[in-house]
């Protein structure tokens, strides 16, 4: 299977279970069989990609990675990448693995199948951007998956979502992972540009040479610092570890897989995956040993204090993190083997355990330490797996966590005594750790009985199946401690390019004195627990306080700032006004020299002399004039005259286009006017044309200020313009062979500057949908009245009324005769302005907005209620998302076939009638009109819906 089917499996997947799940939400009487069959079809599947994943082992250890490239915007360095080496297939092989078991596992812990189908819905996306970000072949592509992770994490965290607890947890971890994404993404940027290339293939294939070569370079000590940033962020390092505790309100299932097997550890796979170019220098060692053992002291230290089990585990899974951290920064690649083995056990381990714990929880009632005990003699088999789970956590033989631990500690002995002493206290206070979950939560003496009746807390029948999950996985953490050679070793080999020397038992050594050393203590420490639970410890700063104080800050900044924003449209106006004209009249300045000349060479220059002061002469005549709709259409006349100078050019697409924007936008202009009443149109022209001298001069100055600078700009853009051979000629060059199109503007439109147009549309469509949920629509024929609160008007307050009407008094035979005409001939208008784009005058965009005219004067004419009754077919919105959905589809699929994103297509096997010729940009014009005749239609039918007249 290819990597890339893998890699969108999830997502594909993500789109489909919403509506599986609706659908076997419908049947209530097999409620408990539909969750289990969505548990078991989802866990096979992720069986498959595990088999699929694991069957590139063999390629890759004999052949070296696999690339996959599809080429997106090549110009920029934009390529979806995917590379799947030893490195990444250990990764991916633990997502789609553990992901397998989470999977199963949900199915029985959710009891309604609505919470299970949004759970899935979220954690497939998650899996998706795990996926990505492990086999990204590129470092932009990787920061993609890298920020996917961290907004499924914030809803999976946030999933309770009637919890504040939830929804502080996941905004403090969305802000956390995502401040240090921001600095990852600028350091990633810094990396790229100063190796030459963003490209995995490309970095890792001369890795000594250009390692050395970033260690010479004056941007390698900020660019390693920023990604450190980042890579602590995500995987919860001093002092960016606080976030994970708080993460624990997330459901136990998304805390097993995100928060102890995969998402955390995404930083340690980036570290891991740089090692080769930034690694093994004195600042990669002096920063990530420090902060990787005080991270694995105090995770461990402050696992002993809490009385939550996961928050335990959370502190517990810190602790691990550190240690891995560290074990990557120790010199010369020391720590690689084990971190690696570390990697995996840790996953087995701590992901059963957090699944165990959610059984518990799910059996009990609660996760509270104090409140547990005796659970052994209900649930033995529980117990069974939770008792192989903590000794692999531990640390003890045959499991594959004291192998872990043995090269933890062997490791470490070759850095330093402090490093040495560290680790086994760590070790130590983690055996503690995992006698507390056995002992005290399965055979210690009960301390409360575990019913609602004495503590109220929800507990349900335990379901067998909801141990299997964290049983296969506790088991295979014995399977690979005692085969270490079939199933360990051939793992790790690709990934460090050497086979591992792993023994279950490699005789009586120093790391092996210390193993024993940790696991007395530990014991030691577990039978005082009596005694320093009972210390009152001093509170100690927490990160969460700092957190909290910044967090504070930024809130009064933002009161200042939002001081300052007095809710006057005119004082924003006049801020950005002037703003605009300093630096447009500062640039125009520099670029405009005394040798500039007003040449007049024929008639055509004399007519847009004309037009121009045409267009002049009507803005003034609009600001002067005291009708509303003659200054309307003043307007218009003004930038019809503007048209037209651009038709003398020539430049008939951008005249079309100015024609039928000026068309569009006075017809609106006139909608809205014909919606308010002549007294309150009278008494505005009144206020306005009546101000105060000091006013209007204020005016005039701001209009005067903005006039020069950008009639400054405009002339210094004019003189400076570069010669047509330049972009110019190359685009007349290759408008015709390249896009097969002899008009140069749809060929920029559609092909050379495409993603502008993509982005315009989905700009546009926006806008529409903003002016539907600003413009609110009452019901026709209604009268209310309300109070200045909003809420209806009980007593006599000052009130206005909202009067609906919905009359038009343009309808006449001839009228509704010719309006009837106007929106299929618009219509066939557009077709012709689409199908003939590429050859002629018009494209998408004019072809939208001459359907739109259409149904404009159908409003007018037949007035909102007959107009809407006679136009059911319309449906803005799902023109909307049809011609949005269509143009990204036409860009996005040349990609499965290994060509750039937007790249065009002919169809020149197609003989069609009447000189059309078919290509992909067709398709794209259609999205197009599809786009912006249902923006246009939304704001027409928003606006000349019957319209309130308030009166205050």
């Amino acid at each position: 299977m290819d990597i890339l089917v893998v890699n969108a499996a999830p997502f594909a997947l993500a789109l489909v279970v919403p509506t599986l799940g609706l659908r076997l939400g419908k049947l209530d009487k097999l409620r408990d069989q539909a969750r289990q069959t969505l548990a078991w079809g989802l866990a096979l599947t992720f069986l498959m990609l595990f088999a699929a994943l694991l069957g590139h082992l063999q390629n890759i250890t004999t052949n070296g990675p696999s690339l996959s490239q599809t080429r997106w915007v090549p110009e920029l360095g934009l390529t979806l990448s995917l590379y799947l080496d030893g490195l990444s297939l250990l990764f991916a092989l633990l997502i789609t693995g553990v992901g397998a078991m989470v999977m199963l596992y949900a199915g029985y812990y959710f009891e309604e199948i609505s919470d299970l189908t949004r759970f899935y819905t979220y954690l497939l996306i998650f899996v998706g951007g795990m996926l990505g970000l492990v086999l990204a072949g590129n470092l932009l592509t990787l920061f993609i998956g890298w920020e996917i992770t961290s907004v499924a994490s914030f809803l999976l965290i946030s999933f309770k979502q009637s919890d504040p607890a939830a929804r502080r947890g996941a905004l403090q971890a969305l802000i956390i992972t995502a401040g240090g994404g921001l600095a990852l993404l600028l350091g990633l940027i810094l990396l790229g540009t100063a190796a030459g290339s963003f490209e995995f293939s490309e970095l890792l294939r001369d890795g000594e040479a250009l390692s050395a070569a970033l260690r010479e370079n004056s941007w390698y000590p900020i660019m390693l610092v920023l990604i450190v940033i980042g890579c602590a962020a995500k995987s919860a390092q001093f002092p960016l570890h606080f976030w994970l505790p708080d993460a624990m309100t997330a459901p136990t299932p998304a805390s097993a897989y995100l928060h102890s097997a995969t998402m955390v550890k995404a930083g340690i796979y980036l570290l891991a995956r740089l090692y080769p170019l930034l690694g093994d220098s004195v600042l990669w060692q002096a920063i990530l040993v420090p902060m990787g053992l005080l991270t694995m002291l105090i995770g461990a230290l402050w696992a002993l204090r809490q009385q939550d089990l996961k928050g335990a585990l959370a502190y517990s899974t810190i602790s691990q993190l550190g240690a891995l951290v560290a074990l990557i920064g120790l010199p010369e690649g020391h720590g690689l083997t084990a971190a690696y083995v570390g990697i995996v056990a840790h996953a087995l381990y701590k992901g059963a355990l957090f699944l165990i714990v959610g059984a518990v929880d799910h059996a009990a009632g609660t996760r509270l330490i104090a409140k547990l005990g005796g659970l052994g003699k209900k649930f033995p088999l529980l117990a069974g797996i939770t008792i192989l789970a903590a000794l692999s956590m531990a640390g003890l033989p045959p499991l594959l966590g004291f192998v872990a631990k043995e090269q933890l500690l062997e490791s470490v002995l070759e850095s330093s005594s402090v490093a040495t002493g560290i680790v086994l206290f760590s070790a130590l206070f983690t055996v503690t750790m995992a006698l507390i979950l056995v002992w005290d939560v399965f055979f210690g003496k009960a301390k409360q009985q575990h019913d609602t009746e004495h503590h109220g807390e929800e507990h349900h029948h335990l379901a067998s199946p909801l141990l299997i999950a964290p049983g296969i996985l506790a088991t295979f953490g014995l399977l690979t401690g005692l085969f270490l050679q079939p199933l360990i070793v051939p793992l790790l080999t690709p990934a460090l390019g050497k086979a591992p020397s792993l023994h279950l038992f490699h005789g009586f050594n120093t790391p092996l004195l210390l193993s024993i050393i940790a696991i007395a203590g530990g014991a030691g420490v577990f039978a005082l627990r009596g005694t320093w639970r009972s210390l009152a410890l001093p509170a100690l700063p927490a990160g969460r306080d700092l957190y909290n104080a910044a967090v504070q800050l930024v809130e009064r900044v933002a009161d200042i700032v939002l001081w300052t924003q007095g809710g006057k449209l005119r004082y924003y106006l006049f801020a950005i006004l002037c703003a605009v004209s300093i630096l447009m009249a500062t640039a125009g300045f520099r670029h405009i020299d005394g040798n500039m000349r007003i040449d007049i060479r024929n008639a055509s220059d004399v007519l847009k002399g004309v037009l121009l002061i045409l267009s002049l002469g009507a803005t003034l005549a609009s600001i002067i004039i005291r009708n509303h709709l003659v200054a309307a259409l003043l307007l218009g006349v003004s930038g019809y005259s503007v048209g037209a100078i651009f038709l003398l050019e020539p430049a008939p697409d951008v005249a079309l286009v100015q024609f039928l924007v000026e068309t569009i936008g006075t017809v609106l202009v006139v909608i809205m006017l014909s919606k308010i009443r002549a007294p309150e149109r009278q008494q505005v022209i009144e206020r306005v044309h009546n101000q105060r001298l000091a006013s209007r001069l204020r005016d005039v100055l701001i209009a005067v200020a903005v006039g020069v600078g950008v009639g400054l700009f405009s002339l210094a853009a004019v003189a400076n313009r570069s010669q047509r051979t330049t972009i110019t000629q190359w685009h007349l060059d290759n408008s015709l062979p390249l896009v097969g199109a002899t008009d140069v503007v749809a060929s920029i439109v559609t092909d050379f500057r495409g993603m502008d147009t993509v982005i315009e549309i989905t700009v546009f469509s926006l806008a529409a949908l903003g002016v539907l949920t600003i413009i609110g629509r009452p019901e026709a024929g209604k009268t209310w009245s309300f109070n200045r609160n909003g809420h209806a008007a009980e007593e006599k307050r000052a009130t206005w009324e909202i009067t609906v009407e919905n009359e038009s008094d343009l309808s006449t035979p001839l009228t509704r005769v010719v309006a009837s005409l106007a929106v299929p001939f618009s219509l066939m208008l557009g077709l012709a302005h689409i199908f003939y784009s590429g050859v002629a005058t018009g494209d998408g965009f004019t072809a939208g907005v001459v359907a739109g005219l259409g149904v404009a004067l159908w409003y007018i004419v037949f007035g909102y209620h007959e107009a809407s009754r006679r136009l059911r077919w319309l449906h803005p919105v799902r023109l909307i998302g049809a011609g949005m959905g269509l143009a990204i589809l036409n860009a996005a699929v040349p990609l499965l076939f290994g060509k750039p994103f937007l790249v065009t297509t002919q169809f020149d096997q197609l003989h069609l009638p009447a000189g059309i010729h078919l290509s992909s940009t067709t398709f794209f014009e259609i999205g197009i009109f599809l786009a912006v005749l249902g923006g246009t239609s939304l704001i027409l039918k928003t606006i000349a819906h019957p319209k309130e007249v308030e009166t205050l």
